[in-house]
């Protein structure tokens, strides 16, 4: 599983960072995990995965999200 922080990012450059290495694990065929912040927004991320059909967990207090490569 590949593994992306964006603690240090703030959007909009937040969901650039989302979106490059996203694009990264679809080349690597692998899942991948991201680490935020608790408070910071996920909703364009969110939004952005329910659009194109990809299955993601979103834990929230532990600042996670992780979204499965594999297309509904």
């Amino acid at each position: 599983m590949l593994e992306q922080d964006l603690r240090g990012f703030k959007c909009p450059q937040q969901f650039i960072q989302f979106k490059l290495a996203l694009r990264q694990a679809l080349a690597a065929a692998q899942p991948i995990k991201f680490t935020l912040l608790a408070d910071q927004s996920t909703q364009d991320m969110e939004h952005f995965l329910q659009k194109n059909h990809y299955q993601y967990k979103l834990e929230q207090q532990r600042g996670l999200l992780i979204v499965e490569l594999n297309r509904v």
